[in-house]
């Protein structure tokens, strides 16, 4: 299983110096000074992602995938979230699932179809499963890792490719729920039904953004809440007019998913967010991920 926060061990970049030519290389080290300076390392060195604040050494593993000042971004995000935080917390994530590629077994990466979505969604009904996840979508050439978000750092989830071509979901666990991990999760993996052949650059994913989600992201959205719960039936499914947590459970149990998975829908669609709290508490993905 791959859990968060794994050791910060030395992988070997692959070399990308031949791609690119000595005056980008240039504006690149620029660059990377300009990350590593405003970059606060207090937090870094509390999670054990660096020894200290005087060393940098970790971070090398960013410096192509930094996103140049002066090119247009191809970091997808909301406003609010903040491109350092993104790059270096990314950057765990590609290491580890580097790691649990060389140190497991992880078949190749032929494509996901809208079936295998719902199917995966089906598995929600046993909040203990998402200790299995990482293996099981390893079968599928997926690499699933956990890690945990930076302090200030909007994003719940990152679906990027590996120099291999696996594809990699970065899960945050920003938030404990299980309705917000299983939409991310499927909102990622959308993505690699939908746009895999589109996607150049790492794609972040905020569950709280609102309107200003582009179309691509607005896609993935769909599919994530079509794998949850039968479009048909959730136009006038009967917890949209019965208020009450035994209507949400029924009809969960009818979808074959977990009821914090439509609660979560639900609060979404009617904008109550105090609504189904016994529901949406009663599991803490955090716990169920790290216990023995």
């Amino acid at each position: 299983m791959s859990t968060p926060d794994d050791g910060w061990a030395d992988f070997t970049h692959t070399p990308q110096t031949s791609k690119v030519s000595a005056h980008e290389l240039f504006e690149r080290y620029r660059e990377f000074q300009r990350f590593t300076t405003a970059l606060s390392k207090r937090d870094l060195v509390a999670r054990g992602w660096l020894k200290d604040a005087n060393d940098d050494s970790p971070l090398a593993a960013i410096f192509f995938d930094l996103p140049l000042s002066k090119q247009p971004t191809l970091f997808r995000k909301s406003a609010k979230a903040d491109e350092n935080l993104l790059a270096v917390w990314q950057a765990r994530a590609r290491l580890q699932a580097q790691h649990f590629y060389l140190g497991g077994e992880c078949a190749s990466f032929t494509g996901l179809t809208r079936e295998y979505l719902r199917n995966l969604a089906l598995l929600s009904v046993n909040p203990q499963v998402v200790r299995d996840l990482p293996d099981l979508l390893a079968k599928s050439g997926v690499i699933l890792v956990y890690v945990y978000a930076l302090p200030g750092m909007s994003a719940d989830g990152a679906v990027f490719h590996l120099s291999t071509g696996h594809p990699v979901i970065a899960m945050s666990l920003r938030f404990p729920r299980l309705d917000y991990f299983w939409f991310t999760l499927l909102h990622e993996l959308a993505h690699l039904v939908l746009h895999n052949d589109q996607l150049v650059a790492p794609l972040f994913f905020d569950v709280e953004a609102g309107e200003e989600q582009d179309r691509i992201e607005k896609a993935a959205n769909r599919l994530a809440k079509d794998s949850i719960v039968d479009r048909e039936s959730w136009r006038n499914c009967p917890p949209k007019y019965d208020p009450r947590d035994q209507a949400v459970r029924t009809y969960a149990a009818a979808q074959g998913v977990h009821p914090s998975l439509i609660a979560g829908l639900l609060r979404k669609e009617f904008g109550n967010y105090t609504r189904y709290n016994s529901i949406i508490n009663e599991h803490d993905i955090r716990t169920i991920i790290i216990k023995p």
